[in-house]
This record gives C-alpha cells, structure tokens and sequence, in this order.
C-alpha cells in the first residue's frame, strides 16, 4: 500500500508540475483499471482493491496539487529577476554598439 501511496505522489507532482490542463481524471480512471486488473489478478478481495484504489486516487490529487504549487512558486521567483543586459547598463543599444564596432573596424 505504501508503495502505492509513494509512486502515486511522484506521478501526481509530475503531472502537476507539467500539465496545466485538468489532467487527473483520466489518469484516476487509467490508474484505478491498471490497479484493479492487477489487484484481482493477484487474489486480493475486492475490499483491499477499493481501499488501493482510494489511495491512489487522493494521493495522486495530493501530489498534483503540490507539484503545480511548486511550479508557480518557482515561476513566480524567476519573473520578478531582470533579464540580463548586453550594454551592462549603458543607454546605448545593441545596434549602436555594433555600429560603432563596425565603424571602428573600417578606420
């Protein structure tokens, strides 16, 4: 169960962290049919399969949300940087500074 419990919130944080969209809902379903077939297969009683399934189902949301939790805080710590300058901070612009190199050169 545990084990479930762990690969459920790495597989949450992921998704969480990649997808935008609301992706969850077809991973539950995907997840609770792969657990499911592989929990009977193996000769567990239906009360163990609903519980594995339950956990993985909210574990995945708890991963999920903290995964897109993390992003937009990461994000949010970047953008408020300013972007490196080619003039280091001189007034002119990039083409007047090639200009005056290429002027240079032709003295």
């Amino acid at each position: 169960m545990s084990t479930v419990a762990i690969f459920s919130l790495l597989i949450g944080s992921l998704l969480g962290g990649r997808f935008r969209i609301f992706i969850l809902p077809p991973v539950i379903v995907l997840g609770a049919t792969i657990l499911g077939v592989g929990s009977a297969w193996q000769g567990y009683d239906s009360a163990h399969i609903v519980v594995t399934i339950l956990v993985f189902a909210s574990v995945l949301q708890l991963g999920y949300f903290c995964g897109a939790v993390l992003v937009r805080a990461r994000t949010a710590a970047y953008r408020g940087k300013a972007a490196p300058s080619f003039d280091n901070g001189n007034s002119a612009s990039l083409a007047q500074a090639w200009g005056r190199v290429i002027r240079s050169a032709g003295e």
